[in-house]
C-alpha cells in the first residue's frame, strides 16, 4: 500500500507540467477574452420592468442615463443598455415565460441600486421632481454615508448618496 507521503510525491507537477497549467489558465481566464488589451470584465445589472419604454425615459429623466443600445420588438417591448457615470445597466420589459418578472409582479423589489454622486441632495431631489417617490430623506448616516433611498416608479429601489469626508 501506497503511503500518503508518497502519494504526494508522485503527484507532485513538473516545472513543465506547471507552465502547461498556468498557460492553459491564462489562455482561460476572462481578462484574456476578447482581441486585445480593450477586453475587459463587467457586471451589470438587467432590471426587469412593466412599460420599458417609459422605464427608458425615465432614467434618462431622473438620473441622466445615456442609452448604449436598444432593441424595440413590434409589441412595444424594450431590452435597452443604459449608462450613468462609468456604470452600465439594463433595463428590459419583464417577461414571465422566461421567469423575469418586475417588482410590480413580484410585489416588491429582489435588489437595490446605489448611486454614488457628488451632490446626493441634488440628485434625490431631481429624481423626486421626476416621479420617483421618497422612502427615505437624504440624511448622514453613522456609518459614514449621506444617502437618501427613492423607488422609482417601475419598483426598484435607487440609494443615492456619497461617503463622507
Amino acid at each position: 500500500m501506497v503511503g500518503k507521503s508518497e502519494r504526494s510525491k508522485s503527484k507532485k507537477a513538473t516545472p513543465q507540467k506547471k507552465r502547461a497549467i498556468r498557460k492553459t489558465v491564462a489562455a482561460q481566464s476572462p481578462q484574456k477574452a476578447g482581441s486585445g488589451p480593450a477586453a475587459k470584465m463587467s457586471l451589470a445589472p438587467m432590471l426587469s420592468v412593466r412599460n420599458g419604454a417609459e422605464a427608458l425615459e425615465f432614467y434618462k429623466a431622473a438620473f441622466g442615463a445615456r442609452e448604449l443600445f436598444k432593441i424595440a420588438a413590434p409589441d412595444g417591448a424594450v431590452v435597452a443598455q443604459l449608462a450613468f457615470g462609468e456604470s452600465e445597466f439594463w433595463v428590459a420589459d419583464e417577461s414571465p415565460e422566461h421567469l423575469n418578472f418586475s417588482p410590480q409582479s413580484l410585489g416588491g423589489a429582489t435588489a437595490r441600486m446605489v448611486m454614488v454622486v457628488a451632490d446626493p441632495d441634488a440628485a434625490f431631489g431631481h429624481a423626486v421632481a421626476t416621479g420617483a417617490s421618497v422612502v427615505a430623506q437624504v440624511e448622514d448616516q453613522p456609518y459614514g454615508w449621506r444617502v437618501g433611498r427613492v423607488v422609482d416608479p417601475f419598483g426598484h429601489h435607487w440609494e443615492i448618496g456619497k461617503p463622507l469626508g
